[in-house]
């Protein structure tokens, strides 16, 4: 008996496609799907019909042995491709992947050299392979760090940018056409391919007769525009062939063929057998793996990079889920819900005549539905008042979507993937699409174990948890972080899985590793902090040694001055985080006699910009001086600091802050520091210098001029005796001085001096031109009708 073979062009993510696929299965009941998926994904694949498995979802196929290749296919509920596997698995059908494996692309980076050449046609609308990874794909690719994107030449194909119709290149020509769609779109009267696709083909209710409509439509399109087809694209079509041709030698005895449209009309067994057999012969092959990640609608979205993505995922999923006649009243309510929620004025009477004006927008623009685009501008006019900007959160949550998706544990997954995915679920930290706040209290042993886990991940460049600064609370127990689980992080994950199978291991691994790349204290010393917070405990000691050895060469003082906030952090804290923080102390008894010892030749002979430079440091170690609550340090370190003060050779900027910073700790008073401030601004100092050091004495508040009135007093008297020309020279860089001042700051300054200029002065003390003034008395008689 013949086979009975079917072709179904599709749209990738495309719910007209979707819903009339399931019609056209089920009035063909075919025995076997062949898929346009990679036929290494296939065993994956027919885990897609667990229950727990909840899109979006992405299968991530991988090179275990260069994870940067690595290339995501992502599935939504309204994705033509799960729907078909799904009514396979009710009915009991067989699913074949048809398309090149990622395997051979993957070993295609030196075979195929025309990977940059023009993009596949018609993937954005009717099905280019997913989202693979790939450096050629750069232009609409986002998945993978553009530091990494030369480690991802996958051989997949680059996706389709929005269609450019008739534009003329440099030279005055016509552009070559990249959307073979956007050439019936014109012809039908529409300047945008996409809105003419939405309209005719995903708009309308299922029905199976689509699909000959199509196929007719893409026979003619090749036909008529006969593009050159790219290597990669050659091969794809003649490993679907090759796949079709053995499974029609099976004898099934109907075949149904998924896939793009535009692939669709050369997918005939009778096409091309010997160049097939040709084209394919010896081609590189790599060992692949495959496992399920959660996706989100934002990935999915055409906005996010994604070649073949959609523009409104959110949108075509209720497309997809309710009936026609009902999805506007639901995405109207919806929105007037949210928005309710903003405490905005929304009614059931604005959802009402929102519907009603969407339906008289697409009556007038002669469209059997409304779309995405009449509903947005209904809901601006009705429920924004004509403003866009209170529906902007409409827009993310019911155009784009807020969705991530869900992969249960028993899925095949790496050693470390199951163990993140334990340690989430035992301390209650769902990953999710949208940021989230944590509030942690680290003396409760739950959330310690919650901050160790994050910075762990951090430490394996996982950044899913953002740590936040903490204002109003103690930092000693108190943490503020914002979690937000983007899709890349699962390729993340699988990369860090080569430092170790779980992920303390894996982050002793790789922090052990890169401290043994550290050359400077600073680098060792931010190491460490981390290592501690993170409660790795396998690679502190490692560390410490490190940190001794490094410590004891390290005679730059600037190394040092970087070194020690990290520690004194650790010191302070380590109670908190219950870590062993002895070996740090004894580095850290070490490090600051030295430091202090240093300190005033390091800050002698500098210029502005590497006084500049020096200072930030010079501020943080003053800061972690004092943390470490420690007399002997805190002696050594003002001694250095007056040192500093009083060297003929310091910085103005750098003297002027330790001036300020052994007054703030009362370790002068306030006529010490006003003889100090004096002999800065003596008539002997150069003016740069007296300049540089008041930015330094009055660096980020200006309440010790408000508060002690002799300190102002010296310098406003400094500033009146300037010559005019001086005084205008040093305006600008006196000025960097009050720029950290707050508003009220500046006005009681302001105050000050006016009180000051307030002062009544004698008329005879007043050198006026008497002759030249009575010149103007007749005239302002007149203007005052006197």
């Amino acid at each position: 008996m013949p086979t009975d073979l079917r072709l179904f062009g599709i749209r990738h993510h495309g719910p007209g496609s979707a819903a009339s696929l399931v019609a056209a299965l089920e009035a063909f009941r075919p025995d076997i799907v062949l898929l346009e998926c990679p036929a290494d994904a296939e065993a994956a694949l027919a885990t897609a019909t667990n229950p727990e498995l909840l899109p979006p979802v992405a299968l991530l196929v991988y090179n275990p042995k260069q994870q940067g290749q690595a290339s995501f296919l992502p599935f939504a509920e309204f994705s033509p491709e799960w729907q078909a596997v799904q009514w396979c698995a009710r009915n009991g059908a067989h699913v074949r992947c048809m398309d090149l494996p990622m395997s051979l692309r993957f070993g295609m980076r030196d075979a195929v050299q025309a990977l940059a050449s023009p993009p596949d046609p018609l993937s954005k609308k009717e099905g280019a392979p997913e989202m693979p990874v790939d450096a050629s794909a750069a232009d609409n690719e986002a998945t993978i760090p553009p530091e990494q994107a030369e480690e991802n030449m996958t051989g997949a194909p680059s996706f389709l940018e929005r269609g450019s119709g008739g534009e003329v290149d440099a030279e005055g020509g016509p552009e070559p056409e990249t959307d073979p769609v956007a050439y019936i779109a014109r012809l039908a009267g529409y300047t945008d391919s996409e809105q003419w696709w939405e309209t005719h083909l995903e708009h309308a209710p299922g029905n199976a007769d689509t699909f000959a409509v199509v196929l007719e439509l893409m026979t003619a399109l090749r036909e008529e525009l006969q593009r050159p087809e790219t290597e990669e694209t050659l091969l794809r079509e003649a490993f679907m062939r090759e796949t079709l041709r053995a499974t029609l030698a099976q004898g099934y005895p109907r075949v149904a063929v998924v896939c793009g449209a535009w692939h669709a009309p050369v997918l005939r067994a009778e096409l091309l057998k010997k160049e097939d057999k040709a084209r394919l012969k010896g081609l590189k092959k790599v060992a692949t793996e495959t496992t399920w990640i959660p996706w989100t609608y934002e990935r999915l979205s055409f906005s996010s990079g994604y070649g073949a993505g959609v523009l409104s995922p959110a949108w075509y999923e209720l497309l997809f889920a309710q009936p026609r006649a009902e999805v506007l009243t639901h995405w109207m309510v919806r929105a007037t819900r949210l928005l309710r929620g903003q405490d905005v004025d929304a009614s059931s009477a604005h959802a009402i005549e929102g519907v009603r004006l969407a339906a008289a927008l697409a009556a007038v623009r002669g469209l059997a539905l409304p779309g995405i685009d009449e509903l947005q501008e209904a809901a601006v006019a009705i429920l924004g008042g004509g403003y866009a900007e209170p529906l902007a959160l409409v827009h993310r949550e019911l155009v784009i979507g807020v969705k991530l998706g869900e992969v249960p544990a028993g899925l095949p997954a790496t050693p470390l993937q199951q163990d993140l995915t334990q340690q989430q679920k035992s301390l209650r930290l769902k990953p999710e699409a949208t940021p989230k706040p944590l509030d942690l209290d680290l003396r409760q042993p739950a959330q310690l174990d919650r901050s160790h886990l994050l910075h762990r991940l951090r430490l394996l460049d996982i950044n899913w948890g953002e740590p936040e600064e903490v204002a109003g609370k103690s930092g000693t127990f108190h943490e503020l972080w914002t979690l937000e689980w983007e899709p890349e992080m699962a390729l993340a994950v699988i990369e860090a899985g080569r430092w170790g199978n779980t992920v303390l291991a894996a982050a002793a691994a790789h922090a052990t590793a890169r401290a043994a790349e550290a050359t400077s204290l600073e680098t060792v010393s931010t190491l460490l902090e981390k290592a501690l917070r993170a409660d790795l405990g396998p690679a502190i000691p490692a560390l410490v040694a490190l940190l001794e050895t490094i410590g004891a060469g390290t005679r730059d003082v600037t190394h040092l001055l970087a070194a020690l906030p990290p520690l004194a952090q650790v010191l302070r804290y380590g109670n908190v985080r219950r870590t062993d923080t002895r070996q740090v102390a004894q580095v850290v008894q070490q490090l600051v006699p030295r430091l202090c010892i240093g300190l005033p030749a390091a800050c002698a002979g500098l210029d502005y910009d590497a006084a500049k430079a020096l200072l930030v440091r010079l501020e943080a170690s003053h800061q972690a001086i004092r943390l470490l609550q420690n007399d002997a340090h805190e002696a050594d370190w003002y001694a250095a600091l007056a040192a500093v003060q009083r060297h003929a050779a310091t910085s103005g900027l750098l003297a002027g802050t330790a001036a300020r910073l052994l007054f703030d700790a009362q370790q002068a008073d306030a006529t010490a520091t006003a003889t100090t401030l004096g002999l800065a601004l003596a008539p002997a100092q150069p003016t740069d210098y007296a300049t540089a050091w008041i930015e330094g004495f009055l660096r980020g508040s200006g309440l010790l001029l408000i508060h002690h009135r002799e300190l102002f007093a010296l310098l406003d008297t400094w500033l009146a005796g300037l010559p005019e020309d001086t005084f205008r020279e040093i305006v600008p860089l006196l000025r960097r001085a009050f720029t950290d001042f707050s508003l009220p700051e500046r006005r009681q300054i302001l105050e000050l001096a006016g009180t000051d200029a307030a002062q009544p002065v004698a008329a005879s003390e007043v050198d006026f031109d008497w002759e030249r003034g009575a010149r103007v008395l007749p005239g302002l008689r007149e203007l005052l009708g006197m």
